[in-house]
């Protein structure tokens, strides 16, 4: 029976050869890979810049727009098509090979359990070399013409990859009313998704490689650097010097924040996208099932691993956002809301304060005007990640005016009272407020309301419980000295006592 089978793959080369060069003939493969060819070249020679429109995307104007080929050979659907046939070429090759994989090495099984001469005398004639321990040819006939083709598959995929993303990008477009994102996050991972899933169905590790490495090149030629590129100039699109200079601005912003959208989304993609495929690998026909799969999963966690170049570009992007845009509005904030206000209070000065409020009002609504727009536009991971930076630099912005302020005994609990409340309301803003950034200020407050220098003993030494000091021997000092009440000299001579 194993004669048979090697007859059987002997003869499948032979006529397989035969049936996929009519395929090229009739589909007219090798004047299509000609035409997609000259149009990869033209692509590359026009990618290194696109001028940017204010969706971030290559106008549609740009001279160096993609170029648009008349020829019928390259449509797109039929190409698409082709592609669907390659992949299903490859898909039977690898099932018809593993079928006839199997059953030769159980033939084979069979032969040396009851005479090994039998080995000798199916393998006659045959150069041991190019046969595997079953019997059969280790690379068929079918299987080189197979690979062949796949090399073709690879050519047209990247061509309809570069041309697919390419009008995603062209055709992108913001509409607040149905996403945080632009269009082009959707259209662009869709393709992938497709792109994916077809080079896995032709169970070829090597296509599937080959995919990746193009796959992940052309998104960050063609998808990443051009949002890279857009919050880079983001601002300067706008004309913000004139009439509308204000509504100008705001809409720079909603066009920077839908980058870091597009950018917070594309990573969560890029992970369900690797996740999504994995079952279609496992439960796949390789030929060489264990080692195919490993090696497959692994190609798939190299396209994973690209979500980190998004969120490495979403990070600097808020950073930016941050530093730029915020920053430089926390002193006007804390300048306004301490407006008339004093920590050197009377008991009825105490007392008027607490109805009034006036410094915990005015600190909610002028954050409330900082962030409005931020917690409108942006994704609650952005937010959340853009509320954290933020809380950074108004807890320090914060200390320093604590630091220039003097305090008495009633000025402190009202101190301690705004503190309070303002860390509620921000916690009312994100679910993942950490109370662990305003452990300096809880503990300015702390000392700010002891009754008596000597207080700090208790925290300082044997006496000290087990949570961790943020503040310095040095601050602690200065705190202290802040209020009116406290004598300077037992203040300055406060030191920390050993724990031994």
């Amino acid at each position: 029976m194993l004669r048979v089978i090697q007859r059987l793959q002997e003869e499948s080369d032979v006529q397989s050869v035969i049936i996929l060069d009519r395929f090229l003939k009739a589909r007219r493969l090798e004047s299509k890979l000609v035409e997609i060819q000259v149009l990869l070249i033209t692509m590359m020679r026009n990618s290194a810049t696109y001028p940017v429109n204010r969706t971030g995307t290559p106008s549609p104007q740009s001279p160096q727009a993609e170029p648009e080929s008349t020829n019928p050979l390259v449509e797109p659907r039929q190409l698409d098509a082709n592609l669907y046939e390659l992949s299903l070429i490859s898909q039977r090759s690898v099932l018809f090979n593993s079928f006839m994989n199997e059953r030769a090495s159980d033939e084979m099984d069979v032969l040396l359990a009851s005479d090994e001469n039998e080995k000798e005398l199916v393998m006659k004639g045959k150069d041991s070399k190019f046969y595997g321990a079953n019997g059969l040819l280790l690379s068929s006939g079918l299987t080189k013409r197979v690979r062949e083709l796949m090399s073709s598959y690879l050519v047209i995929d990247e061509y309809l990859l570069k041309k697919s993303i390419h009008k995603a990008m062209k055709l992108d477009d913001y509409d607040p009313t149905t996403s945080q994102t632009s269009t082009c996050v959707d259209d662009v991972f869709f393709i992938l998704k497709t792109v994916m899933k077809r080079c896995i169905s032709t169970y070829e590790p090597e296509v599937v490689s080959s995919t990746v490495r193009t796959t992940t090149k052309i998104l960050e030629m063609g998808y990443l650097n051009l949002f890279q590129q857009k919050m880079s100039t983001v601002f300067t699109a706008y004309d913000t010097t004139g009439r509308n200079a204000e509504r100008a601005i705001e809409m720079a912003k909603i066009s920077y924040m839908v980058i870091l959208n597009n950018l917070d989304v594309s990573a969560d993609y890029t992970h369900r996208l690797a996740k999504e495929v994995e079952p279609s690998i496992t439960s796949g026909i390789w030929l060489d099932e264990e080692n195919d799969v490993k090696r497959t999963l692994e190609y798939i966690k190299h396209f994973e691993e690209f979500a980190d170049k998004f969120k490495q570009l979403l990070q600097n992007g808020i950073e930016q956002l941050m530093n730029q845009i915020l920053k430089p509005r926390i002193r006007p904030l804390f300048q306004e809301a301490y407006k008339e206000v004093k920590y050197v209070l009377e008991e009825e000065e105490y007392n008027e304060a607490d109805i009034e409020e006036r410094f915990v009002k005015r600190f909610r609504r002028g954050f409330e005007n900082l962030i409005s727009i931020y917690r409108r536009t942006l994704t609650d991971n952005n937010f959340s990640a853009l509320m954290g930076l933020l809380l950074e630099a108004l807890t320090a912005q914060w200390e320093r005016i604590v630091f220039q302020t003097r305090f008495n005994q009633y000025g402190a609990l009202r101190f301690d009272k705004d503190l309070r409340s303002v860390i509620h309301y921000l916690s009312t803003l994100t679910e993942w407020l950490s109370r662990d950034r305003f452990t300096r200020l809880n503990q300015m407050s702390i000392l700010l309301n002891f009754e008596e220098p000597s207080e700090i003993y208790d925290f300082w030494g044997q006496k000290a419980g087990p949570v961790s000091w943020r503040l310095t021997v040095t601050e602690v000092k200065k705190i202290l000295a802040l209020r009116l009440d406290f004598d300077p000299d037992e203040v300055a001579n406060l030191l920390p006592k050993s724990s031994n």
